[in-house]
């Protein structure tokens, strides 16, 4: 359960406040560009590890871009089928969701 009622407009537009607005556009990420949540969790027990405690802005913002980058978002995610895309360049891993071209060991499959 969310510990706010983020539909309340009070809050949305404070938060939309404090954060710049950008143009959205589509993304498209490469499969290894994307973390698995194993590896995320590692990645947070690094960063906040008592002997390293040098935990920067900089450190965080490249985290949280990988961890943006990892996760599933079918509203700007964009597959770009051309006539360059070959099997090796598809996610290697089956998506969650079905109707998603992926690379089964050099078998192109849909989920």
């Amino acid at each position: 359960m969310a510990k706010n009622d983020y539909k309340a407009t009070s809050i949305r537009d404070r938060y939309k406040s404090l954060v710049k607005r950008n143009t959205l556009t589509k993304v498209a990420v490469s499969s290894d560009e994307k973390r698995t949540r194993a590896e995320l969790l590692d990645m947070i027990e690094d960063m906040f590890e008592t002997k390293n405690a040098n935990i920067t802005a900089e450190k965080l913002r490249a985290f949280f871009h990988i961890l943006v980058k990892s996760v599933e978002n079918k509203s700007d995610d964009v597959l770009n089928l051309n006539n360059a895309t070959t099997v090796s360049s598809l996610p290697t891993r089956e998506p969650r969701d079905a109707g998603f071209l992926w690379n089964d060991r050099g078998t192109v499959k849909i989920s």
